[in-house]
């Protein structure tokens, strides 16, 4: 009897599943749109085989069945393939579907995800699924993307609506708010992270297998253990113009330099400390026992040429000198409580933090000119950073009492720029009296992207205490029952203004 019952516990809980005809059938039509495959085709024919395919319809069975596969992915990889007929090339699409969520070069994908542990045949099956795209892009970028522009506000927007943040015993929701702002800056690190290239000293094979069979004596490599190879010319030509392609390898990387007015300030800070890495790394090989023993037998064979200019033509010595002295600014630099900042007043606190470091600058070579550069850099990531903070408030809709108090903070945040600046122009300028430098004298002029979110919250501020003014003037002198007619007639006024686009894009 027992045994009976559990049958048909099974036989019902196999009857409410959904098929995967319905699953097939939903995918057909997210694909044409989200993959932008047009639905018909070669492209449509591939789709329709690989959702037949047994390997496929496993797949869909285990999502729609089994608790613990919680995704699929419907992945669509592309190539280009011949056409004999015209020449000409066209564009040729693959799918996979799969449990297993990955990465994919050159390709795109759809998740779904499933919000219960099984996919319900008495529901819609729209309604028991998330989906999201993941496109061929970076990574970090993709990623960033979602957190920023939809988990985050989506997050924020539910705190707040919910009273949660209002709570004095709830520090859940901040802490977990502030994670998540840590999430999207670490994302943005990555994604504005400035690549170093990896270079290639490759050595001479007679090199390597000297020192190795030397080593398995315990014994040490020496010029003497080439006998009469060390005088071949051949030979030495050889050694030379791997030496001379060191040269050019070594070069990529200590001449290398960006353009400090162009991206972020993170940018320019990650710049100075992966190069001071990479050359560290380059001074490891340059005192490698392969490099020196080849430097060596050239030393041997009269080919000064190529070793004693060899540290001068590459620049190593004078570039790590150069981020040396560089990193005593960028390092520790405190950008990144700037960025993560959810309040005003932390931002606030972060400028301060940001000129107090900024100073270091007195003991470095760091250039003048670069290092107004950076505060431009700065500047354009406060305003981005308080656009996100703004954005969260409907400044035109909150009670005036709640919108001045918001104004006091920006333009406090604004007006500790102004002193800090102030500071360090002083600073700068006295920097330069030191190097006596003749040609730094029309330099100051800065081009602040802040100051434009600045005059446009000052236009703001000004149209609500006009507007608070007036309607202060109606209720002390009016008649109540004229009153209701004004207000009628100012609020439409008004809210024709509070639906416009308080803090625009073009403010940056």
């Amino acid at each position: 009897m027992e045994g009976g019952e559990a049958v048909t516990v099974l036989e019902s809980v196999a009857h409410t599943m959904a098929d995967t005809s319905t699953l097939q059938k939903y995918i057909r039509c997210l694909v044409p749109l989200l993959l932008d495959d047009g639905g018909g085709g070669d492209a449509g024919s591939t789709l329709e085989s690989v959702l037949e395919e047994k390997a496929s319809v496993e797949q869909l069975r285990r999502f729609i069945s089994e608790p613990q596969v919680s995704t699929l992915l419907l992945e669509r990889s592309s190539g280009k393939e011949d056409v004999t007929d015209e020449g000409d090339d066209k564009e040729a699409a693959s799918y996979n579907i799969t449990t297993d969520i990955h990465y994919g070069v050159k390709s795109t994908s759809l998740v779904f995800i499933k919000r219960a542990a099984i996919i319900d045949a008495d529901k819609q099956i729209a309604s028991q699924l998330r989906v999201m795209t993941l496109s061929e892009d970076c990574p970090y970028e993709t990623l960033h993307a979602y957190i920023a522009s939809a988990v985050s506000p989506f997050f924020k927007s539910y705190i707040k609506a919910s009273g949660k943040a209002e709570r004095d015993g709830d520090k859940m929701a901040p802490s977990v708010e502030k994670k998540i702002a840590e999430l999207e800056m670490g994302l943005l690190h990555l994604q504005q992270n400035i690549e170093i290239p990896e270079i290639s000293l490759p050595m001479h094979p007679t090199i390597t297998n000297l020192i190795r069979h030397c080593a398995e004596r315990g014994a040490k490599a020496t010029v003497a253990d080439f006998g009469e190879r060390a005088e071949d010319a051949t030979y030495l030509n050889q050694l030379q113009s791997g030496v001379n392609r060191w040269i050019r390898e070594i070069q990529k990387v200590t001449k290398l330099d960006r353009d400090p007015a162009s991206g972020t300030a993170l940018q320019e800070i990650s710049f100075w400390l992966n190069l001071e890495r990479a050359l560290h790394r380059i001074q490891e090989r340059r005192e490698s026992p392969e490099v020196l023993l080849t430097l060596e037998v050239l030393k041997s064979g009269k080919r000064f040429h190529a070793t004693v200019s060899f540290d001068s033509d590459t620049g190593l010595k004078q570039a790590l000198e150069t981020v040396n002295d560089y990193n005593l600014l960028m390092k520790d630099f405190p950008l990144n409580d700037l960025l993560s900042a959810t309040e005003l007043d932390r931002i606030r606190q972060a400028l301060l933090a940001i000129f107090s470091h900024l100073r270091k600058i007195r003991n470095t070579k760091y250039p003048i000119q670069r290092a107004l550069r950076l505060v431009e850099a700065i500047s354009r990531d406060l305003s981005t950073q308080l656009l996100k903070v703004l954005g969260t408030r409907k400044l035109m809709h909150v009670s005036y009492e709640e919108f001045e108090k918001v104004m006091a903070q920006c333009f406090d945040v604004f007006q500790s720029w102004d002193d800090e600046y102030e500071k360090l122009q002083v600073l700068l300028r006295d920097i330069v009296k030191r190097k006596r430098d003749e040609s730094m004298k029309m330099i100051w002029r800065i081009n602040p992207a802040h100051k434009k979110l600045q005059s446009r919250l000052e236009q703001m501020r000004k149209f609500r205490r006009q507007h608070e003014q007036l309607r202060a003037v109606i209720v002390r002198v009016l008649r109540p029952q004229v009153l209701i007619q004004i207000f009628f007639n100012c609020s439409s006024s008004f809210f024709s203004h509070v639906n416009c686009h308080v803090l625009p894009p073009s403010v940056l």
